[in-house]
């Protein structure tokens, strides 16, 4: 058996009322209940498909597409980029 450490955690109270109700149908205590919990996401996530990379890719697509402030986020950018050649090209003459 596998040495035990302490971890707390919060948890939200719909949660521990499930947790609890759990532990009084199985016999199991709570924290065994979490525990297996645990172990069954770790080992989803060890054994995931190569697809999910793909599906959280795609997700992921177009998250920023309700932005409003997208020009200036990308104006901000190109002068950061622009600043950063000048001291580059400065450093470069001088040095």
């Amino acid at each position: 058996m596998n040495k035990m450490v302490r971890q707390q955690l919060f948890i939200t109270a719909e949660q521990k009322r499930r947790i609890k109700t759990r532990a009084a149908l199985t016999g199991m205590s709570e924290g065994e209940i979490i525990r297996r919990g645990i172990d069954r996401e770790l080992e989803q996530q060890t054994n995931a498909p190569e697809g999910d990379w793909k599906d959280a890719w795609r997700q992921a697509a177009g998250m920023w597409k309700d932005r409003d402030d997208l020009d200036e986020f990308y104006a901000e950018r190109r002068k950061r980029r622009q600043k950063r050649r000048e001291r580059s090209q400065k450093a470069m003459r001088s040095g």
